[in-house]
């Protein structure tokens, strides 16, 4: 009777130790997918800013140029800003 109790009891820590190892493997699966998905996030966020410099040194060249009325440029930013 004693040697079931302790092969039980061994089961047991072997269940729990197999459900830590696959909670583990989750967890750093988890956090590989959030630290991939941040980089992403910070590389748009860099690609973004960088369209913002060179969209708004397109519209000063444009405007300096004669291109485009500054009234135009000045519509167009507004009616982005609202979206």
């Amino acid at each position: 009777m004693l040697l079931m109790g302790n092969v039980g009891q061994q089961l047991d820590i072997e269940d729990i130790e197999d459900d830590m190892v696959r909670l583990r493997a989750r967890i750093t699966s988890q956090q590989s997918t959030d630290r991939t998905q941040d980089e992403a996030l910070i590389t748009l966020r860099r690609e973004v800013t960088d369209l913002k410099l060179v969209v708004g040194e397109l519209a000063r060249l444009l405007v300096a140029t004669g291109a485009l009325p500054a009234e135009a440029v000045e519509r167009l930013v507004r009616g982005v800003d609202r979206t």
